[in-house]
């Protein structure tokens, strides 16, 4: 990672964690799936890497029971807002910490051959990825180790609402294409040396009120590119937009694909 994407998301740490989506059920029932049984009383070990404010962290913790949950990510403000979110969520002894870590993805603080799966959402395309995959494949476990790209990806081909979102960021932040996520995760794997790389996808539709979608554009980098570009035109138009598609106090679906790369070293 560079230097820009160390503080990419710096300020943004709240507003992302409460307005950016979370993983579907069927996504995490399959990652914890993935997962060996612990035996004794030594658990496997699960890192998310590049994991932000701890979003997929959090719902791995709570739906693969009994396993040693990491997240790691290379942004303070990021990690700070992941220990508050995890304690704050934390409401009996029973649902146990996680532990939480500083460091960029390429280079771990972890001993080689100690992860049982690791775990990257929303966070790959930030990597220098030819050193990740060399650095996740000296850390994974050489008999069980695992490696889960995933995405929530806004489905945009079928909805007009999606293709005046989309086109409105473009317009008023040029660096932006709605294609940006067009990365062969699957392809890059195989060729980097994990084994059986499959992928699996989840369609699924997030509800909510628009003034929840206008907080999730927000918790976006490229979006805050944008209404700085505009000086706060974005916003107008985004309402506009919303208006025109959902009513003045309509509700807004967002139709998604949550997608999964799976590797074996």
């Amino acid at each position: 990672m560079t230097t820009a994407h160390k503080t990419a998301f710096s300020g943004l740490q709240e507003i992302y964690d409460l307005a950016r989506p979370r993983y579907p059920k069927k996504a995490l029932d399959h990652i914890c799936g993935l997962l060996p049984q612990s035996a004794g009383v030594e658990k496997k070990h699960l890192l998310d890497v590049g994991c932000g404010t701890g979003i997929l962290t959090r719902q791995l913790r709570d739906a693969c029971r009994d396993f040693k949950i990491t997240g790691c990510d290379l942004n303070e403000d990021m990690i700070s807002q992941a220990r508050a979110s995890d304690k704050k969520g934390r409401t009996n002894a029973e649902t146990g910490a996680i532990e939480w870590h500083i460091s960029p993805a390429e280079t771990l603080p972890f001993a080689s051959d100690s992860i049982n799966l690791i775990t990257v959402a929303q966070a790959a395309q930030w990597f220098v990825r030819p050193q990740f995959y060399t650095e996740a494949q000296r850390l994974l476990n050489p008999t069980s180790g695992r490696l889960v790209i995933l995405e929530n990806n806004r489905n945009l081909e079928a909805s007009a609402f999606m293709e005046d979102y989309e086109a409105l960021i473009e317009t008023h932040n040029p660096t932006y294409s709605r294609n940006y996520r067009g990365f062969d995760y699957a392809g890059e794997m195989a060729s980097a040396g994990f084994k059986q790389v499959e992928t699996h996808n989840v369609p699924w539709t997030r509800t909510m009120e628009q003034a929840n979608f206008v907080q999730m554009a927000k918790s976006s980098t490229k979006v805050q590119a944008a209404i700085e570009a505009s000086g706060g035109e974005f916003l107008t138009h985004l309402s506009m937009i919303l208006q025109r598609h959902w009513g003045r106090a309509g509700s807004v679906n967002v139709a998604y694909t949550t997608a999964l790369y799976c590797g074996k070293v």
